[in-house]
């Protein structure tokens, strides 16, 4: 039965809706801090870092959303489709909902009527589970599993599809050859509600965004949980009744409403106490990895490996919008399935998958990430470039995102990577641009802990106060100079700025400035040797008084002079006005003048 799964083909077209290309992760650049923390816990190191700002490598990607969730700056946004939502519900068309099977933990503030309740009101027409499509998906795995000798690798999940497809393409036959639960579950709602449907998705994981958008998909919208939850405000003022399929709360689906948490997969189509060691499940990217590398290698052949991206499962996934531990996820999930599991045993099992049996057939292509590696060679110069010549300076900290220098060097030459990325020697490269200023320095610069033992004292201090810098590390100030302005800077945590201070020991006249730092509880001082600039002061300053005192004796002398001169003009002018008048009583007296 298992061989139809890898030999036939759906035949649904899909109508394209208008958001389809658009990227699913986006970097908002002007929100990007250049910490460098998405390329930290990328899991495939699918972030490029160009002039300090992170880039996603899409065909690296894989859809994983921790950069998303791990983004202290939320520079990292999803695709958000929520308008073409409101425009098909503003068109008037059938919105269908399906709901992944996770939804029971990601709105924990509703009751279940109340949930219901907040669908009914947005305007959806029908909402259904997509675990009912995951029970078709379980009966193909039970299949393959029964049917196969080869090892069979879980397929609903579209991260690990991912991880498989560009990263470990030997293993992509491995793949069960079957359509996820949302894919399957879309076929079926498009069959029930017809073309005009406007069929939505919604879960946790942010890759089913871009699953829904590929080739032959019936999903015309996929959402996070947290967008689903921002339709809400959006609130029809004309709202539709539900149709019968509203009542999914009470509906046997069956043990695929497990398919959200770790090992509920196997849950759903084994039945009993499984004990088999070749049947197992795995969860988290690392972990999965792992296993895939034993499968690879050989060392591992199991029958069926139920692998899954997130930690514990989709109840982990990125966007379930809560903040709940998992074990309380895990046992809202549990609690909901077991509800729908009374009396249910192997023939009830087959009965519910036979009701869809029919052809859901998905073939999966290996696309392996390709890049040019560099040579020995050039490593070695990029990693000479950074401060690292040999083994030893290859620190392997990790603070650039990358596990190794040598990763990051590799990264580096296949431009994902700067050489500012490397902490340790952009920490060297400031502390040798700090050194080489202070260490040539016109200044005495001083530090001094709260308790004034010094702690760094430069070439200018050596020479400014006649003692080498061994001599002074570690001991007090107070031994070299008064250090009370120090000690007030540190008590007072402000710049104090001092001028004309002199040290008669050392023949010195100073201006001093004393600065705080308070984060490190040190005090650095800045020295300048003013002396010769006080002797030109003063000079300057005698030579001002001279000068005033010249010019005020040559002004005096002046004075002296006017005041003679204007004296001798007076008696002048006085014997010339009694001549005059002597000569003017003359003539009228010879009856000259009339």
């Amino acid at each position: 039965m298992w061989k139809k799964y890898w030999t036939s083909y759906p035949t649904h077209e899909k109508v394209v809706p208008f958001h389809s290309m658009m990227k699913t992760i986006v970097t908002q650049k002007v929100n990007c801090k250049d910490c460098h923390r998405c390329v930290r816990i990328c899991p495939v190191k699918a972030i490029g870092i160009v002039k300090g700002h992170a880039e996603l490598v899409e065909e690296k990607c894989i859809l994983c959303g921790r950069c998303v969730v791990e983004c202290p700056q939320h520079a990292k946004q999803v695709n958000d489709v929520t308008q073409s939502v409101l425009q098909a519900r503003e068109a008037g068309r059938p919105l269908v909902l399906t709901l992944a099977p996770s939804f029971i933990s990601a709105f924990p503030e509703y009751s279940q009527t109340g949930f219901l309740e907040e669908l009914r009101s947005f305007g959806f027409y029908a909402v259904e589970e997509t675990a009912e499509g995951a029970t078709v998906v379980s009966s193909a795995y039970r299949d393959l599993v029964n049917e196969t000798h080869q090892p069979v690798i879980s397929s609903c999940c579209p991260v690990t599809v991912k991880l498989l497809e560009q990263y470990y393409p030997a293993l992509v036959g491995y793949l069960a050859p079957v359509l996820s639960p949302m894919m399957v579950h879309g076929e079926l709602l498009r069959e029930r509600y017809g073309q005009d449907a406007f069929i939505i998705f919604a879960g946790p994981c942010i890759a089913k965004l871009d699953e829904a958008d590929c080739a032959g998909s019936q999903i015309d919208a996929a959402l996070t949980f947290p967008q689903l939850k921002a339709l809400f405000a959006y609130r029809s003022a004309a709202t539709p009744a539900l149709s019968s399929s509203a009542d999914f709360l009470s509906k046997q689906i069956g043990s695929s409403r497990f398919f959200p948490i770790k090992g509920g997969v196997i849950r759903s189509f084994m039945v009993g106490d499984e004990t088999d060691i070749d049947i197992f499940s795995v969860s988290g990217i690392e972990d999965c990895m792992e296993v895939f590398e034993d499968i690879a290698s050989g060392v591992i052949r199991p029958r069926f490996v139920e692998a899954m991206a997130c930690k514990g499962g989709c109840i982990g996934g990125p966007a379930m919008g809560v903040a709940q531990c998992k074990p309380i996820k895990r046992k809202r999930v549990v609690q909901y399935a077991m509800g729908d599991l009374p009396a249910r045993n192997a023939d009830q099992f087959d009965a519910i998958a036979a009701y869809w049996l029919r052809d859901y057939h998905k073939t999966f292509t290996p696309n392996p990430f390709t890049a040019r590696l560099p040579s020995e060679g050039q490593i070695r110069d990029i990693l000479r470039h950074i401060g690292k010549v040999t083994p030893a300076d290859e620190k392997n900290c990790g603070a650039c995102g990358y596990n190794t220098c040598r990763e990051k060097a590799i990264a580096t030459f296949q431009g994902l990577a700067e050489p500012e990325m490397c902490v340790p020697y952009m920490r060297s490269k400031a502390e040798s641009f700090a050194n080489l200023i202070v260490d040539n320095s016109a200044n005495a610069i001083l530090v001094v802990d709260d308790s004034m033992i010094v702690q760094e004292f430069n070439p200018s201090a050596e020479t400014m106060f006649r003692v080498d810098r061994e001599t002074m590390i570690g001991r007090s100030l107070a031994t070299l100079i008064d250090c009370s302005d120090f000690m007030k800077a540190a008590v007072s945590g402000e710049k104090v700025t001092r001028t004309g201070i002199a040290y008669p020991r050392y023949d010195i006249i100073t201006e001093q400035i004393m600065i705080p730092v308070k984060e490190h509880e040190l005090v650095i001082g800045i020295i300048s040797d003013v002396t010769e600039n006080e002797a030109r002061r003063q000079e300057l300053a005698q030579l001002k008084k001279d000068t005033v005192g010249k010019a005020t004796e040559i002004i005096n002398k002046q004075m002296q002079v006017a005041q003679e001169i204007a004296g001798l003009l007076g008696e002048t002018t006085a014997e010339t006005k009694s001549a005059l008048l002597e000569l003017i009583a003359v003539l009228n007296a010879k009856g000259e003048v009339r």
